[in-house]
């Protein structure tokens, strides 16, 4: 919290708020805007804002390649399993775990392994969106909470000049 800073820096603490010249004003307001519809109003926010400007996509999530031998083996382990092939994170994590065996015994898991890879998917993903749901929930509190609002006041220049000398003969 802002507070816990100004005490280390023993009450020297400046904020200086930058709008790069009113560059951000649309995304800005936009986005209060949605954070008064709370968490969900600002993930839908996000997750527009990140379609329109092909932003926010992982470079960490590489499809797994399988073989067209691995692609049958795959398939017939799958058997009856109910799972959202058009979900990728579901089919990777599908995926992952035949290959993992696969590579490792140069046999499939099988369709029990395949069942607990998948119910530990979407066990994982569940506490995942409940802690994404905690974040953005923490989010709208502080930017609708009067103390943080407060804390957050721009200093103007002469203010941190003062803060900076008084923190470096501190």
């Amino acid at each position: 919290m802002i507070s816990d800073y100004d005490k280390i820096t023993n009450g020297n603490l400046s904020i200086f708020v930058s709008d790069r010249g009113g560059k951000y004003n649309k995304e800005v307001e936009a986005f209060n805007t949605a954070a008064k519809n709370g968490p969900s109003g600002i993930k839908d926010y996000l997750q527009r804002y990140n379609e329109e400007n092909n932003v926010g996509a992982s470079t960490f999530r590489n499809p797994i390649e399988l073989t067209s031998q691995e692609e049958e083996e795959f398939k017939k382990h799958i058997g009856s399993l109910n799972y959202d092939k058009n979900n990728y994170g579901e089919d990777r994590a599908m995926k992952k775990a035949f290959k993992t065996s696969y590579d490792k015994n140069g046999v499939g898991p099988g369709i029990d392994k395949m069942k607990e890879a998948l119910k530990k998917y979407r066990d994982n993903k569940l506490k995942r969106d409940q802690n994404e749901v905690e974040v953005l929930d923490n989010i709208v509190d502080m930017l609708f909470n009067d103390k943080f609002q407060k804390l957050l006041q721009h200093s103007t220049p002469k203010e941190i000049d003062q803060k900076l000398q008084a923190f470096l003969t501190w």
